[in-house]
């Protein structure tokens, strides 16, 4: 059976549409560079990002003060900011209320359990 249009639509806009959680996400983890980064993104969460999406993301985060960059081995690497670990953390706590309150109408399911 094929995805249903409206959870496929609800995947690329909580997937790629929102980009900067999932790189904040792996920054938190520890610095990397951009082709690292869209690997681990891919691996981690299954969000295809193409290759020019990631370096927009990262320019306006860092542009913005919540990651900044530094050149190592002629490669750019990134770090999440004080303000990008709020950032991450504020994002997954909306998440979370907005799991809880769709949960709780199917019946008092958690977002734990989602």
């Amino acid at each position: 059976m094929s995805t249903p249009k409206p959870l496929a639509r609800l995947a690329r806009k909580v997937g790629v549409e929102n980009l900067w959680l999932y790189i904040l996400a792996e920054l938190a983890q520890g610095d990397s560079y951009p082709y690292e980064l869209v690997k681990a993104v891919e691996r981690d969460f299954g969000v295809k990002t193409g290759k020019v999406l990631p370096y927009v993301v990262l320019s306006k985060l860092e542009a913005e003060g919540f990651v900044e960059s530094y050149v190592r081995e002629r490669r750019r690497y990134y770090r999440i900011t004080e303000r990008g670990r709020w950032l991450l953390r504020e994002g997954v706590a909306y998440l979370r209320s907005l799991a809880e309150k769709l949960g709780a109408r199917l019946g008092g399911v958690s977002a734990e359990s989602l």
